[in-house]
């Protein structure tokens, strides 16, 4: 598939998502001279008042009175977005269990040939193992040079499992930090975080799942791919989540703690979402890179890690464009090209894109860390985009001196 040219290309394009994207602003309905403009299914922005008003008042629809017309648009565009999740879920579902299939059916027809390693999706047992197979060495001397992670008789080593099931609040030392980390630009840091190794043989045994899946994916009744589909490979279904929470509680939740907690309100991360992407000089849906590049975006996350798996390529380069909400929002930041092994860590609301890929195929894997428990719990979607919750980002003159107040804060009512 190729791109539009406006960047709405699912393969070889630059789109984030496969939903138009709009360069201007979109008209706004003309006014009727009799009658409601209310239309939830074109417009996101009356879907999410109806939403409020429901969630606020009691007997919301009973006080439009005899319009009933507008109920039943709102009724409608309501089960249009069950109609998405039901669908969606769906998918996943179908998608797990094909991916399951799949590395099951992999193992077995393996030949002597092969040198793809499966226990590479393993949890690691041991301290020992994560430290000689998964870890960079610069990655290891920080970690397990701070106090937390230093055996004594009087502090006992977390383990393992404790770490990726989240019973352990990791602390990194600053000491440490300091040698390990690099700023490329503002509240963007650079580190050496999984061995050489330990990308090639994740990335190889991900080049079989894909290989194998165009054997496997398929459409339903309404032309629709189902299975393994054309999304990034997700490391949760080719069960490898341990990748996802070990990073997370080792590394994301105690960076982010250090490094944005003057930029970026939140207390704890308690949810992640852990893919591998990848971008060609010639995309293909027949592997994991199915893009040339990728435009200007923010993530929905409240902090990314990045980190770069190869293979041999040119062009590619992260390029930032300062953080949403902020005066310095589109200007250029800096550029980064990915180095196998080495993460980035970064606010979501950072701008962001990939560069063209001019010769060959470039790997990520990626993990986009939330705070369903305290920011998002307070903060309404359009507010945590354009940083309206924190004190001081309203710039206005008929504004300040005024404290923000979002709808889905608990003093608003």
């Amino acid at each position: 598939m190729s791109s539009d040219g406006k960047g709405n290309g699912v393969v070889g394009g630059g789109a984030i998502n496969e939903k138009k994207r709009y360069l201007k602003l979109p008209q706004t309905v003309n006014d009727k001279e009799f009658g409601s403009n209310f239309d939830p299914d074109e417009f996101p922005s009356h879907l999410l008042h109806a939403m409020f008003g429901l969630d606020r008042y009691p007997n919301y629809i009973s006080r439009w009175g005899s319009n009933l017309e507008d109920a039943e648009k709102l009724e409608h565009a309501l089960e249009q977005q069950l109609a998405k999740v039901r669908s969606q879920k769906e998918s996943l579902l179908d998608r797990n269990q094909a991916m399951k299939n799949l590395i099951e059916e992999a193992k077995l027809s393996q030949s002597d040939d092969d040198d793809i390693d499966w226990d590479v999706l393993k949890t690691p047992a041991s301290w020992e193992e994560i430290m000689d197979e998964v870890l960079a060495p610069e990655a290891v001397s920080a970690i397990f040079n701070s106090k937390q992670f230093k055996s004594s008789a009087r502090v006992q080593l977390p383990s393992v499992q404790q770490v990726i099931d989240g019973q352990v609040n990791v602390q990194l030392d600053i000491a440490q930090l300091q040698d390990w980390l690099s700023e490329e630009c503002f509240d963007v840091y650079s580190f050496p975080l999984l061995s050489q190794t330990f990308c090639e043989r994740f990335k190889k045994a991900a080049k079989a799942i894909i290989k194998l899946s165009q054997t496997h994916t398929k459409e339903n009744e309404n032309g629709i791919l189902k299975g393994l589909g054309r999304r990034p490979l997700d490391l949760d279904s080719i069960g490898a989540s341990w990748v996802n929470d070990l990073l997370l509680h080792l590394i994301i939740q105690p960076l982010s703690k250090e490094l944005f907690q003057k930029t970026e309100k939140f207390n704890h991360l308690d949810w992640r979402q852990g893919y591998l992407a990848g971008y060609s000089s010639e995309p293909s849906e027949k592997k994991i890179a199915q893009r040339h590049r990728l435009v200007p975006h923010t993530d929905d996350s409240e902090v990314t890690l990045n980190v770069g798996m190869g293979d041999d390529f040119m062009g590619g380069d992260l390029s930032f464009w300062n953080i949403r909400g902020t005066n310095e929002e589109g200007t250029h930041a800096g550029d980064f090209h990915p180095i196998i092994g080495t993460a980035l860590i970064h606010a979501g609301r950072h701008l962001h894109e990939v560069k063209e890929v001019t010769r060959g195929d470039r790997y990520a894997f990626i993990i986009w860390a939330r705070s369903w428990g305290s920011i998002r719990a307070t903060t309404c979607p359009c507010c945590w985009m354009n940083r309206r919750h924190q004190e001081g980002s309203m710039t206005s003159n008929e504004n300040k001196g005024v404290k923000h107040r979002c709808i889905s804060g608990q003093q608003w009512n």
